[in-house]
Order: C-alpha cells, then sequence, then structure tokens
C-alpha cells in the first residue's frame, strides 16, 4: 500500500514541475542621455535586467519572456500611460534552481519637464511633454501558459487590466 501511495504521489509531483513555474526578479535600470545640460528635454535610456529562476526539476526549453516599458504621457489633458516599448526574448532556464539572467534593450525615454523661460524682463511657463518613465511589466510563457509574471507596481497592472 506505501508502494502505490508513494507512486501516486511521485506522479502528482511530477506533474506539477513539468506544469512549470518560474521566480522573477527585475530590475529597471537607466541612465541620463541628455547631450546639453541647458536644454530642458530630458532624455534618459531605461532597460530592465532580468533573472529568471527554474525552481522545478524539468529544464526550461524555447519559452518567451515578454517585457513592455510603460510611459506616462505628459502632453496636458492627457493623463495616460502608454507603451513606450515591447518586445520577446527566448529563453532557456536549466531544472534545480538554476538561473538565466539577461538584459533587456536600451529605450529612450524624452520629455520637457514643466520650466519657465525668460522672454525679455517677463518669463513664461512651458508646460511639460513627451513620454517620462512609468513601469515595466514582464512575462514568461511556454506557449499559452503563464510560467511568471511581475508588475513594476499594483496600480500599473490595475490601470492595464481594465
Amino acid at each position: 500500500m506505501n508502494t502505490i501511495l508513494s507512486v501516486i504521489f511521485s506522479l502528482l509531483l511530477t506533474g506539477v514541475a513539468s506544469a512549470g513555474s518560474v521566480m522573477l526578479n527585475v530590475k529597471a535600470a537607466s541612465e541620463n542621455k541628455t547631450a546639453d545640460k541647458k536644454q530642458a528635454e530630458v532624455t534618459r535610456a531605461f532597460w530592465l535586467n532580468v533573472r529568471v529562476t527554474n525552481p522545478s526539476g524539468v529544464k526550461l526549453e524555447g519559452v518567451t519572456l515578454k517585457w513592455t516599458l510603460f510611459a506616462a504621457n505628459l502632453r496636458r489633458g492627457a493623463d495616460s500611460i502608454v507603451v513606450e516599448k515591447s518586445g520577446d526574448i527566448q529563453i532557456s532556464v536549466d531544472a534545480n534552481g538554476r538561473y538565466a539572467d539577461l538584459t533587456t534593450p536600451k529605450v529612450a525615454f524624452v520629455y520637457t519637464p514643466m520650466h519657465s523661460e525668460r522672454k525679455g524682463r517677463s518669463s513664461i511657463t512651458v508646460e511639460e511633454a513627451g513620454h517620462r518613465y512609468h513601469g515595466f511589466h514582464v512575462q514568461v510563457l511556454n506557449g499559452d501558459a503563464l510560467l511568471g509574471e511581475i508588475w513594476s507596481n499594483e496600480a500599473l497592472r490595475k490601470q492595464q487590466l481594465k
């Protein structure tokens, strides 16, 4: 009887492991790309450093990492979040706690913060404009099966799932 239970239990565990799930650790990195410090326009490049860990006993081959970088549209009255850039990366991750580290391409976000400019003796206010970095979304998929997902913040997730 114990042998039958142990065989059934091991089959159940194998099924769960082959269904798979991964652990994701994502860090957004950035650098200032503004050439002229006297200009009001700001250019900042953002990219994601992603670690995909496979805790299962089954090697993951040919899975897809989907990433998206979001921007806040700063045009007055727009008050919207837009997809600035997204992409897919095919990856493989060895079994038993092994991981794969990858980096997404750099994406430039260009915006002008609200500021004032002098016009003769007076100054005028220049409204903010452009797209400023707002967050990210990363998914790991095996075909249509979702193995792992992470959002940079809960408010972004709720807004995008509306």
